[in-house]
């Protein structure tokens, strides 16, 4: 992953309504969400480049893996990304889980089809890589779980899709263990 904070200074993606960057303490952060763009030939660098210079919204997230299983970062973990603060509804975290206590990563172009074998790869890399950094995550979850928006679109909260997501929300979680165990 690269980042360039000269770069990411320009954005809204994580700055506050004062337009400061807001940092946090690892500890501080309990959960991983994840999430997807819309497009279905987006790539992570695309994505990143686009949070951390083109961006005049305050939406971001902290990491992007494209379907070839590539990487890239727009906001550093210890930075607060504004990503889970729409107002759709009140998902089954919503006040547990928030911007302030979260890392949010977006699938790329999984809009009408399921993850690569390469995106769940690199996926299951973040998840050990944030879990070394933030010792107190215990949730991994879906925007939909924090706001019920639909998102990630392949894994969005409903019935037809909810195995699919329980499925991958397992082998996330089994990353994560792995990570607290030191395996």
């Amino acid at each position: 992953m690269i980042f360039d904070y000269k770069r990411l200074a320009k954005s809204k993606s994580f700055k506050n309504i004062d337009g400061k960057p807001v940092k946090r303490k690892s500890t501080s952060i309990i959960g991983l969400v994840v999430h997807s763009t819309s497009g279905t030939k987006d790539s992570a660098k695309n994505e990143a480049d686009y949070f951390a210079t083109g961006n005049d919204r305050y939406a971001g997230a902290h990491s992007f893996v494209d379907y070839a299983g590539k990487t890239s970062r727009s906001i550093p973990w210890n930075y607060i990304a504004w990503s889970v603060g729409d107002k759709n509804g009140k998902g089954q975290y919503y006040g547990t889980l928030s911007n302030t206590n979260t890392i949010s990563i977006e699938l790329c172009g999984v809009e009408k089809r399921d993850p690569s074998a390469a995106q769940i790869k690199s996926l299951k890399k973040l998840i050990r890589y944030y879990g070394k950094k933030c010792p107190n995550i215990k949730y991994i979850v879906r925007h939909y779980d924090i706001t019920t928006k639909a998102c990630p679109t392949r894994y969005r909260g409903t019935v037809k899709n909810d195995a699919k997501w329980q499925e991958l929300k397992s082998e996330l979680m089994s990353e994560l263990r792995k990570v607290k165990k030191g395996v």
